[in-house]
């Protein structure tokens, strides 16, 4: 199954209380404008075609499930079923 995403502003997702950067600079110096991607395992990406490199966020603990559901407006399709 294709995997479903949701753009959003970097601004947004530091948002959440317990977000950290990645160790990698270039990420942490990323403006809050940049566009990122939730991805439907609740990971945060730079680019949804190499969902595999430029993995901002992949904890998906219950607060930022909740975080997701709640400020951001989403949550995985197969949830919704």
């Amino acid at each position: 199954m294709t995997p479903y995403y949701l753009a959003c502003l970097l601004r947004d997702v530091r948002g959440f209380a317990d977000w950290a950067e990645s160790a990698a600079a270039e990420q942490r110096e990323l403006p809050d404008d940049t566009v990122v991607y939730l991805r439907d395992d609740l990971a945060v990406v730079r680019h949804p075609v190499q969902a595999d490199q430029g993995v901002l966020w992949d904890a998906a603990t219950p607060r930022w499930r909740a975080f997701c559901a709640d400020e951001l407006q989403f949550e995985p399709l197969a949830e919704q079923r």
